[in-house]
């Protein structure tokens, strides 16, 4: 009877989840004073019609969102009459404004192509500190963008952008639970499955060619692999009973997922062809949601071993296994990409699910959320100074983003229906 009792809890778990619902920059950082850098209006140099410009704008506004959601820099804009140049006189007039950098382009574009020209230039003193000439189709425009956005970030900051990533989430829109993909900055949604079923938890691979999720397809909470390059999808693992939660190893090889198989929910860590490897956990427990550290020798995961499900830490061995101490009902952590911090939903006592930080240097914990219903399954961004996550701040559960020390709050996307589990991709390379 008891594990009767722990299988249903878990399934009611995860039924509630789906149907209820090293930091160094240039003087810069998530929250710390914005730098001033100028963008000058896109100048066409070919086909002046409608159409070119009209590429032009998407450009230049799309870049500029980037830099502005990056939260590193305020855009400065001016007007002038020739944009084609950048004289003394134009120079001065941006130096007057406080900018520093100046951000200008040319666009030309060729049948089904275009050709962006984009420099930086040193107010002060006129000299460009970096240049380069993209060409893509047309129809990529916006990752054309993003990807100068990147570049800019790189440049100004040593550290790397994150415009060109994505977000893969849950939505109930059509009465179902279907995956959806977005890119960071809201645009290009995308329906990704139209099963008619039940699709939870989304997880992307390091390379960020694949999603695997657990889907209903076939009546049992299988793991499935969705190949976004090949346009593929695969069952990786089917046993009976519970695969869940799957999570990748930083190499991409392994998988740590929760699975039953008809006794209690524990971690096993798997191959990419769903093969066993080894059992990480044995124990009359729930054992679930598990994250690998950044260098893929720790595991973080949830157990309720205590009595109510806490953070523990493990080796990769399945060894050393700890609790890391906090005060309620602890769920869904994900391991930051520098290393050092682990973010976490957790309920107190006649609380709401608010969302946590735990930083491990120190073992102090930081409150994210505060008094606003329920806040759950935050994963980070490819550079750690952001985290997505699902809210019903508003009434149903939406998607937001955030900056580590909780500003910055953004609504991902507007759309109908109840959104879920979240999950960031790395940086792509190709749209």
């Amino acid at each position: 009877m008891r594990i009767n009792k722990y299988l249903i809890f878990i399934i009611l778990f995860f039924y509630s989840i789906c149907f209820a619902q090293k930091d160094v920059y240039l003087s810069l950082s998530a929250t710390a004073k914005r730098s001033d850098i100028g963008v000058d209006d896109f100048f066409v140099i070919t086909s002046k019609n409608e159409r070119s410009f009209s590429y032009a704008r998407s450009l230049q506004s799309t870049i500029e969102n980037d830099l502005v959601l990056c939260r590193y820099f305020n855009v400065i804009k001016n007007k002038s009459e020739d944009l084609s140049t950048q004289n003394k006189e134009k120079l001065l007039a941006w130096e007057q404004k406080g900018v520093t950098v100046l951000v200008c382009a040319t666009v030309a574009v060729e049948t089904e192509n275009i050709i962006l020209n984009i420099k930086m230039l040193d107010v002060g003193s006129g000299e460009t500190i970096w240049s380069h000439e993209y060409k893509s189709q047309i129809s990529k425009i916006r990752y054309l963008a993003h990807q100068v956005s990147d570049e800019i970030i790189k440049r100004f900051t040593g550290e790397i952008g994150i415009s060109t990533s994505k977000i893969v989430f849950v939505n109930d829109s059509t009465r179902f639970k279907e995956l959806y993909i977005v890119d960071y900055d809201g645009y290009n949604l995308r329906r990704l499955t139209r099963d008619k079923k039940i699709n939870i938890l989304p997880k992307w691979s390091p390379d960020g060619e694949q999603i695997i999720y657990t889907s209903y397809l076939y009546r049992n909470p299988d793991l499935f692999s969705l190949n976004l390059v090949k346009n593929k999808r695969s069952i990786i693992s089917k046993y009976q009973g519970l695969n869940v939660t799957g999570s990748f190893s930083p190499d991409g090889k392994k998988i740590l997922l929760t699975l039953s198989r008809g006794k209690f929910p524990n971690l096993y860590l798997i191959n990419i062809n769903g093969e066993i490897i080894q059992k990480m956990t044995n124990g009359s427990y729930i054992d679930t949601s598990p994250s690998f550290s950044p260098s893929g020798q720790e595991i973080i995961f949830i157990s309720d071993r205590s009595g109510y499900p806490q953070l523990y830490l493990m080796s990769i061995d399945g060894g050393n296994v700890r609790r890391l101490t906090t005060s309620g009902f602890c769920d869904s952590p994900a391991w930051s990409p520098r290393g050092d911090k682990i973010v976490f939903t957790m309920r107190k006592s006649k609380s709401n699910y608010d969302l946590y930080v735990y930083d491990l240097p120190t073992s102090k914990i930081i409150q994210l959320t505060d008094n606003q219903k329920r806040n759950e399954n935050p994963t980070w961004s490819p550079d750690g100074r952001f985290v997505v996550f699902s809210s019903t701040r508003f009434g149903k559960s939406e998607i937001y983003i955030m900056a580590i020390d909780g500003s910055g709050v953004r609504k991902l996307v507007e759309m109908s229906g109840s959104s879920y589990t979240p999950s960031w991709s790395p940086v792509l390379k190709n749209d």
